[in-house]
């Protein structure tokens, strides 16, 4: 095989040595800071942002604080969410949704605002519901209407909740919902964004392998000591793995003066039906009939 030729490396001309290599530039700090700035800019201009290693923040609409630290340092914002649909799952009923809730609806009615509680599973208790910080003039119950089969007495309920969210009249509004389709849930959360109440919607453990529209799903189970399990299914935030173990408050040992709630069959200390005047009528009826207005200043959602 013939020998293959090759070229010499250069030789330095003498007493000229060769240029030294240049080292790579490290990154400038500048350039970091200014990177910094932008994000932070675009996090500003548009607040419903978030990074996925990073705790959401609440945006343009304010939070309602929990009265749990353990818990608020868990949730964008630092409270529930305002404008948005928070959906609770439960084990069971009374795993201790309600103490869980009992310092946001405190806040709430410290605040002035009125409190709905749309088809609650069992009867409301107003003296109980007083005594912890709840007064009646502030709370609503609406209740389905008695003899309508399952299935309509769902429809009326939501069709209800919808009323309340559209008026804009209320800070705080629980709704239990056995059975609700995807784009029921998509009416209350679009509802829910164009004001500024506190929507809850209790529903079983079972509606998890469905899909929601709710900006924020805790999964709830009871666990010995009054400490209730909370696990994150969704959040504007980092996925947690692990459940949050929360102790809430003891319940009173009596039954007609506990918070929440007692059996339908159980007399009630006070009025079953918790109005926002005395003068209200027991058997008032809320029928359908044309949406409610919005509050003066404010435009009502266009449903989804």
């Amino acid at each position: 095989m013939p020998a293959q030729s090759y070229a010499a490396p250069p030789k330095a001309a003498e007493g000229v040595p060769f240029p030294a290599p240049t080292p790579a530039r490290p990154a400038a700090p500048a350039a970091h800071a200014t990177r910094q700035q932008a994000l932070s800019a675009l996090e500003q201009r548009y607040p419903g942002l978030w990074r996925a290693g990073q705790l959401g923040r609440a945006g343009s609409a304010a939070v309602c604080p929990t009265g749990y630290d353990a818990l608020s340092a868990e949730l964008p914002g630092g409270g529930w969410p305002a404008g948005g649909l928070t959906e609770l799952l439960t084990t069971q009923g009374g795993a201790g949704e309600l103490r869980l809730l009992l310092p946001a609806l405190r806040a709430l009615a410290g605040a002035g605002r009125r409190i709905a509680l749309v088809a609650p599973p069992c009867l409301p208790n107003a003296m109980g519901l007083a005594a912890a910080g709840l007064p009646a003039r502030q709370l609503y119950w609406l209740r389905p209407p008695a003899g309508a089969a399952k299935a309509a007495q769902q429809a009326d309920m939501l069709w209800a909740a919808e009323q309340v969210l559209r008026s804009q009249a209320f800070g705080g509004v629980l709704v239990w919902l056995p059975m609700a389709r995807p784009e029921a849930l998509r009416r209350l959360q679009v509802l829910a964004q164009a004001g500024d109440a506190v929507v809850w919607a209790l529903r079983p453990a079972a509606a998890l392998r469905e899909s929601s529209p709710a900006v924020l799903r805790l999964l709830l189970a009871p666990q010995p000591g009054n400490v209730l399990s909370i696990t994150f299914h969704k959040r504007r935030g980092p996925v947690r793995d692990t459940p949050l173990l929360l102790r809430l408050g003891g319940m009173e040992a009596a039954t007609r003066t506990a918070a929440w709630p007692v059996p339908a069959g159980a007399p009630a200390a006070a009025p079953s039906i918790v109005s926002s005047s005395s003068q209200s009528s027991p058997d008032a009826v809320l029928d359908r009939g044309a949406p409610a207005a919005p509050a003066p200043g404010r435009t009502a959602a266009q449903l989804a």
